[in-house]
């Protein structure tokens, strides 16, 4: 009688096998607990020994981002790391031998993960739509302005019309649009300006409900714990208020100077607020919705970021699959940092990024 065939390794099966290698046998004096060297690689940015274990996991390994594997490599570079308690070594601090170690090591790492992400296999969750089908990206539509002028090649009867430039949010647009593509390849992705033909596909959201009908009327039909409202505090958007009335719980923008908000030169923005929210969509309830949402633009890109970028992706989707497990309902607000007019990827696991959240017990213990 033929043995029953293994089954094939999962995606990522070679780095886990190889996380857990350094850490059993790469000291041969030493072994280490996940414990410990969770502690050790926290000395900047706290991890859960129980994220070392999902990585480890050969059956379904979890995949760190390249910030982490960097952290490997260099408590692995040097034995000085076991000295006292496991710690990281700065990396001013190595001989040549132990950074010519370090260096080797991050790239046999950054290689086994890139393995990973070049499977057909492999996904990032959030994104990742198994169904296949439509996902629509709405806007909204800066013709509804009064205030814009949006200049000749707007208009649809200028021979060098283009129709993008009456989309609101390019920078969120252009950011989530390819990275949808290319986790979903075989997927049609539309971007539209608030058209109703798309309401029962997936849907993506981005902006606020100044200029995007779809959204307003989206927000109507949803019983969610956060609204827009118009506030004398800023003029430049509408700020996010939790239930309870509009002096409950209100989130607003930061700024650079004691008037800055309050008048139409607000001046420097230096944090913005940005709203990310998973929904079961009420036009079919087999697709999804999801709001990236945001004060000012600022903010949508902060939303959208925060699961498209690869420095944060992939603890930012781990942080949502710990808050709200197996939820397919729920809503952040979160602070997104502006720094040299640049808007900085938001790390959900960072202290103070998420102002609030919903719901609060997903498990509804």
């Amino acid at each position: 009688m033929a043995e029953p065939l293994e089954p094939p390794d999962a995606p990522g099966a070679s780095l886990a096998r190889r996380l857990r290698e350094l850490r059993r046998s790469y000291f041969p004096d030493a072994k280490l607990t996940q414990l410990q060297l969770a502690q050790a690689l926290s000395d900047d940015d706290p991890v859960a020994d129980s994220t070392l274990s999902s990585w480890e996991n050969i059956r379904a390994p979890a995949v760190p981002p390249h910030n982490r594997l960097s952290a490997y490599a260099q408590f692995f570079a040097t034995e000085r790391s076991l000295e006292g308690k496991p710690h990281l070594v700065p990396l001013d601090e190595l001989s040549l031998a132990e950074e010519k170690a370090r260096k080797e090591l991050e790239r046999e790492l950054f290689k086994l993960r890139d393995e990973v992400a070049d499977s057909p296999s492999s996904s990032h969750g959030f994104w990742r739509f198994e169904d296949g089908a439509p996902i629509s990206i709405i806007c909204s539509d800066l013709r509804k302005s009064d205030e814009l002028e949006l200049g000749p090649l707007s208009e649809e009867d200028n021979p060098n019309y283009a129709e993008l430039y009456s989309f609101g949010d390019l920078d969120a647009l252009f950011d989530l649009h390819g990275h949808l593509r290319a986790t979903n390849p075989n997927t049609p992705v539309h971007m539209r300006r608030g058209a109703t033909r798309d309401l029962p596909n997936h849907l993506v959201v981005l902006g606020g409900i100044a200029w995007n009908e779809v959204t307003r009327r989206l927000n109507d039909l949803l019983d969610l714990p956060i609204r827009q409202i118009e506030s004398e505090k800023i003029h430049s958007g509408e700020v996010f208020v939790t239930e309870g009335g509009p002096d409950y719980g209100q989130f607003v923008p930061r700024w650079r100077g004691d008037n800055a908000g309050t008048s139409r030169k607000p001046g420097v923005l230096l944090e913005d607020v940005g709203m990310l929210a998973r929904l079961p969509n009420p036009y079919n309830a087999l697709r999804t919705l999801t709001y990236c949402n945001g004060i000012h633009s600022r903010g949508v890109l902060g939303a959208v970021r925060c699961l498209t970028d690869p420095a944060v992706r992939d603890d930012n989707e781990r942080f949502l699959e710990e808050t709200f497990p197996d939820s397919d309902r729920f809503v952040i607000l979160i602070r997104v940092p502006v720094l040299g007019g640049q808007t900085i990827s938001p790390s959900l696991k960072s202290p103070g990024t998420v102002l609030f959240q919903w719901p609060d017990d997903p498990l509804g213990n």
